[in-house]
């Protein structure tokens, strides 16, 4: 037969010697051996091959090894067959049938042996293992492993390759809550709390490591669905080629240790990390540890404090006893806490919140753990809060609050000495156009110059005060006579008329001033300063840039302009506006061109109210923009009826207020008003004043450009009166200019009115704007505007305003 390759080497002489070495290890081995041809017929079998069978050698060799296993092990004995040419080594497992039938589970182990010459035929040898007795012992094994996994501590598993758990120990029930039979057959990953990338990691660790774990933590969920922290010890198991077919291992609960390892870091964190300084002394208060904090508050570095003795309060700064007071609390209640001062590295004196705890044992105190904050910014921020509390944030000055305590005190004291209090309210004239035209910042730099000089013309007794906006208050105290106020007012005035820089220009603004005095204009803070409200309210009234003591009738005139407001919320809905109109002449041809819209009230208690009356309630109560939309509606109608009667060329104006410029609407306003009627937008003419120019310029030029787009004209109203620009005059395309009647009005008799009035003529000229006078009322002054070339004019001369039906009177027949 052919020798098995550890034989083939050899020289010929020392075959026979090693093939008797050969044949009596096979005689003798306790394991059966058998050689086959490449179809899978013995050709050799040993002594201990055929015990193991029941058969003799003869009845054995020639025959397929097929006949010699059970009827199951067959399919996989066949493709061992087939796979002798391409395979050398094999190992499997095969059910064996003996003589009589009894079924032997065997260990096969075989060996390819490949011909030398190609055209020879493959065949092999192996040994047989009965594994009866292996199993036998494995078996007793087993029962000892099962034994140790009962008593296990630990909870023992095995898994495959997929994760499918194969084995586990009862100490699963403690660990995940469930019955060992409840999770065989089950995956792994189903009980992980992240599933399969959890064990994917876990799987990476593994390889990472070379194939064995020990200590790795991962969180599992038990079966009531909570979590547990889990470390495990884990290897692979791998098959007789060392790839992995499982995976077996300890893991154990690991959640306390967990938690008290997290509060531990918690802990370390929180003094760590902690704002507030914290310093932890021995028993006899020397320091063993101090946070961040602590360095950051006092300056001192751990290394300079750790083992001196703790210095938590500068007792210089405290009152005498108040360190034995502490200590006495912290004896009696081991606690003590409340505000001190102590003291930094540089010296500096700093107040601080401090609360100290004791720890003891049985016996005595161990530690004493010290937390206090810098109190030096919130100490800041409360008298900063207190400050702005009291006072104004843009000029420093006292505000009402403030100002009511010091006038009370004022008030106790003037009754003492006999002596009077004057509350002085002093409102900026036409503010409103500073902050319209150069902008708030400027109006806000404005008054905290006001504010300073105020200070300068005021004694150290006396409080100002701003009220807010562009409103303040002046207590003068220790006044022994009326008359004594009214010089000190006329020199605050005068002061603050004064010239003073803004916005890279010389500015000078008045102000219009109310004066109240206790006790004979009231007897308490409120009533004195309603009072001197009302006070400069009829200063304002007067043309501004005046005084005006306080009189029963300002009261009166303030109740009247109250009820003047309430009414005006009524007279929309009643219908009791009208509108009557002043003409509008061509100086060339004295022809009425068009006329000017001017609102009247006829109020059914009060009869016929002029405009002045009411208009500046309505702007001041923003009830005008309610009432402009109405002017405008009812001047369109009015416009569509003299169109229809043959006055097509017939222009009305209509006065604008800056606040429907404001409210943003004001196109669609005028929109609605002229679909509403029907009007032609070439016969309406819109009137606004400069200030609406200088204020919110590209917001109010798109309103502007999209009226133009409508056909609407642009007239500017009072020109000369405000911060004329002709940089404004150019951008927003403007129609025309009204002259201001306070200059035409003068024309005859100042060189500068009419010096005014001719550069404003030329000045339109130039920039083909036509211009029209206000206030005509002789000839001689409309004589003098047709030599200047002005071109339009309106005044009593050439009529006052009057109903459509007194207007229409004048106009020429219209032409068929």
């Amino acid at each position: 037969m052919d020798l098995p390759p550890l034989f083939q080497h050899l020289p010929d002489s020392r075959l026979p010697a090693r093939e008797a070495v050969y044949r009596d290890v096979i005689a003798t081995t306790t394991d059966g051996f058998f050689m086959v041809d490449a179809r899978g017929c013995f050709t050799e079998v040993n002594d201990t091959l055929c015990r193991l069978l029941g058969h003799a050698p003869h009845e054995m060799i020639g025959r397929t090894s097929l006949d010699f296993v059970n009827a199951g092990s067959r399919g996989l004995l066949r493709q061992q067959i087939t796979r002798i040419p391409t395979t050398d080594r094999r190992n499997y497992r095969l059910e064996l049938m003996h003589r009589d039938g009894t079924v032997i589970p065997a260990l096969i182990s075989t060996v390819s042996l490949h011909p030398a010459h190609p055209e020879g035929s493959s065949s092999a040898f192996g040994f047989v293992t009965d594994l009866r007795a292996i199993e036998a012992a494995s078996a007793a094994h087993e029962a000892d492993v099962r034994a140790i996994l009962d008593n296990l501590q630990d909870t023992y598993y095995r898994s495959d390759a997929s994760g499918r758990l194969l084995r586990l120990s009862p100490s699963v029930r403690q660990l995940l809550g469930y019955e060992p039979e409840e999770l065989i057959g089950t995956r792994i990953d189903s009980l992980y709390v992240d599933g399969a990338s959890a064990r994917e990691t876990f799987l990476s660790a593994l390889s990472a490591a070379g194939g064995q774990v020990s200590g790795y933590e991962y969180r599992m969920r038990r079966k009531d669905g909570s979590e547990v922290w889990v470390s495990t010890n884990a290897h692979y198991l791998r098959d007789a080629d060392g790839t992995p077919v499982g995976v077996e291992g300890t893991s154990r609960d690991i959640s306390a240790s967990r938690r008290q390892q997290a509060e531990l870091q918690l802990a370390a964190t929180v003094f760590s990390e902690s704002r507030d300084a914290i310093l932890i002394t021995d028993g006899q208060q020397r320091v063993i540890s101090v946070n961040r904090a602590y360095s950051d508050v006092t300056g001192y570095a751990p290394e300079e404090v750790i083992g001196t003795r703790a210095e938590l309060i500068a007792t210089s700064h405290h009152e005498e006893g108040f360190h034995e007071r502490l200590l006495a609390e912290l004896a009696h209640t081991g606690h003590w806490s409340g505000e001190a001062w102590n003291r930094r590295r540089n010296g500096a004196i700093f107040p601080e919140w401090l609360s100290i705890s004791t720890v003891r044992d049985d016996q005595e105190i161990q530690h004493y753990v010290a937390i206090f904050s810098d109190l030096t910014d919130r100490k800041a921020a409360e008298e900063r809060a207190e400050f702005l509390a009291r006072h104004d944030l843009l000029t420093r000055l006292p505000n009402r609050f403030l100002l009511r305590d010091r006038a009370e005190q004022a008030f106790g004291h003037a009754i003492r000495a006999n002596t009077k209090v004057a509350l002085l309210l002093l409102d900026l004239d036409h503010f409103k156009h500073i902050n319209d035209s150069l902008g708030h910042p400027a109006g806000d730099a404005l008054l905290q110059t006001f504010a300073d000089r105020l200070r300068t013309t005021t004694r150290d007794t006396d409080t100002i005060s701003r009220q807010g906006g562009d409103e303040f208050l002046v207590l003068l105290t220790d006044i022994r006579e009326t008359e004594d106020i009214a010089p000190i007012v006329e020199k605050i005035m005068l002061t603050l008329g004064q010239p003073c820089p803004l916005a890279g220009q010389e500015m000078s603004i008045s102000c219009s001033v109310g004066l109240a005095v206790y006790p004979e204009d009231g007897s308490d803070f409120d009533t004195l300063i309603r009072n001197a409200d009302a006070a400069m309210y009829n200063a304002k009234a007067a043309g501004r840039n005046t005084f005006r003591f306080y009189s029963q009738q300002m009261n009166e005139d303030a109740v009247q302009r109250l009820d003047i407001q309430n009414r005006l919320r009524r007279a929309l809905e009643r219908q009791e506006f009208i509108l009557h109109y002043q003409p509008l002449i061509d100086l060339g041809s004295t022809r009425i061109v068009g006329a000017e819209a001017l609102i009247r009230w006829n109020c059914p208690d009060l009869g016929m109210q002029p405009p002045g009356l009411f208009i500046p309630v309505a702007e001041d109560s923003g009830l005008i923009v309610n009432i402009g939309e109405w002017v405008l509606q009812e001047a369109c109608r009015q416009a569509r009826i003299w169109k229809d009667a043959g006055h097509g060329k017939l222009v009305i104006a209509v006065n604008l207020s800056p606040l429907q410029f404001t409210r943003g609407n004001l196109v669609e306003t005028v929109t609605r008003a002229l679909t509403d009627s029907g009007a032609d937008p070439a016969c309406i003419e819109l009137e606004i004043t400069e200030s609406i120019l200088m204020k919110d310029t590209e917001q109010v030029l798109a309103t502007v450009r999209q009226l133009h787009a409508m056909g609407l004209r642009l007239a500017i109203d009072d020109f000369g009166t405000g911060y004329s620009s002709l940089a404004y005059l150019r951008r927003f395309a403007v129609d025309k200019l009204k002259i201001d009647q306070s200059f035409i009005r003068d024309l005859p008799t100042d060189p500068d009115a009419g010096a005014i009035v001719r550069g404003v003529i030329q000045m339109a000229k130039s920039l083909k704007i036509a211009v029209l006078a206000e206030g005509v009322e002789t000839a001689d002054i409309a004589h003098d505007l047709v030599l200047l070339g002005c071109d339009y004019a309106q005044g009593y001369y050439f009529g006052r305003p009057m109903p459509a039906e007194a207007f229409a009177e004048l106009l020429p027949p219209p032409r068929n």
